[in-house]
């Protein structure tokens, strides 16, 4: 689980990705976001797109590249802690290199 200060700080940026202008900037860690939020419990979850029930083709499209980069980490299935961990990590270094 997360300490309070990261949780806080991914439902900022949650709340922050409901903007349509931010999202469409931000896409990738819009979508690392939910990763890292995702309420997924075990040992076995199978990383891909259709985890995250995403409409748009350049949406999972963008998933996959999210993806892609948490499956480099954890591996193609991880438990669901590294996963949500990984994606956190994700989210800190994106932001970190643009700004």
């Amino acid at each position: 689980m997360f300490d309070g200060a990261t949780e806080t700080f991914l439902r900022e940026v949650e709340k922050a990705c409901r903007d349509v202008a931010f999202y469409r900037s931000f896409k990738d860690i819009c979508i690392a976001v939910k990763i890292a939020l995702l309420k997924v419990k075990g040992g076995g979850v199978k990383i891909r797109p259709s985890l995250l029930r995403l409409t748009e083709l350049s949406d999972i499209k963008t998933a996959s590249y999210v993806l892609a980069e948490l499956k480099r980490a954890v591996g193609p299935v991880a438990d669901s802690e590294s996963l949500r961990r990984t994606a956190a990590e994700f989210v800190y270094r994106k932001i970190s290199e643009r700004l």
